[in-house]
């Protein structure tokens, strides 16, 4: 389904770190963040992530599911985790550990291990790794997911000129691609919710499909619609850098809607 899709990508786009040095010091930081996913306003879904911070490691979860009307015809579960090592500036991944359920019920699990120089993939049931390759090259210095999730909320790569961040090199099992960041200004967001109201930073997310299998959300050939989301700096003790860098809205407007994540929970030490 569209709209899920470009979900998964707004939030994965949506869709970190302590040095070494300090890891001795540092207070064991976690971040809870829950979204709200809509078509036209209308909810159709829900995701939660949760990651621990502790010295020079993580450890993250999440799960997403459909809800609402649209479940009747379209129902959808994706759980997944990782962990690895990370630093002020750099994360490392070790595992990740996906499961997923469509509406036929069918299932599907995706881990990617980072113990060498290139990461290896296991997929049950099996699929045609050879199709659509990835090469070895592409896959070196690439991170999955949920560590790119990591690495945006923590701020790994974000500084006073770019205060989303750069971007992460993402390798999913499936396919290769890069989600980089546009900063375009500073601006006030109180959500409607009550759960968020102050200064965010508003950036636009540029997606490039490397290689590997094709994210099927527009017609072959054609660009994906503008990606936008604004993000706050929430301070916290634990954090790697002090502070969370959490998106709080993201959407995309396509001819005939708009598809938007909203925050709906956030808890940070």
């Amino acid at each position: 389904m569209l709209e899920a899709r470009l979900s998964r990508i707004l939030f994965a786009a949506l869709i970190a770190g302590a040095s070494p040095a300090m890891a001795a010091d540092a207070k064991p930081g976690s971040l809870d963040v829950g979204y709200t996913i809509a078509f036209w306003a209308i909810p159709f879904g829900h995701t939660d992530y949760h990651a621990k911070f502790t010295g020079d490691s993580y450890d993250a979860k999440s799960h997403f599911e459909t809800s609402g009307v649209v479940s009747l015809f379209w129902n959808s579960t994706i759980d997944a985790t990782a962990n690895g090592g990370i630093t002020a500036h750099s994360i490392a991944p070790a595992l990740y550990d996906s499961y997923s359920q469509d509406h036929n019920s069918k299932k599907q699990r995706v881990k990617v291990t980072f113990d060498k120089d290139v990461p290896t993939t296991f997929a049950d049931p099996p699929y045609n790794m050879t199709k659509y390759p990835v090469s070895d090259e592409q896959k070196k210095g690439a991170v999955d997911p949920m560590s790119a999730i990591a690495t945006i909320y923590a701020g790994v790569k974000a500084d006073a000129k770019n205060p989303c961040g750069t971007g992460v090199q993402v390798f999913d099992g499936r396919r290769r691609y890069d989600v980089t960041f546009s900063y375009v200004k500073d601006e006030p967001v109180k959500l409607e919710n009550g759960v968020f109201a102050g200064t965010t930073h508003l950036c636009q997310i540029h997606y490039n499909q490397i290689a590997g299998y094709k994210q099927k959300i527009v017609k072959e050939g054609k660009a994906l619609p503008a990606l936008y989301a604004d993000f706050a700096d929430v301070p916290a003790p634990g954090a790697p850098n002090g502070h969370y860098v959490v998106a709080v809205k993201l959407w995309t407007t396509l001819s005939w809607g708009t598809v938007t994540v909203t925050l709906t929970d956030l808890k940070a030490s």
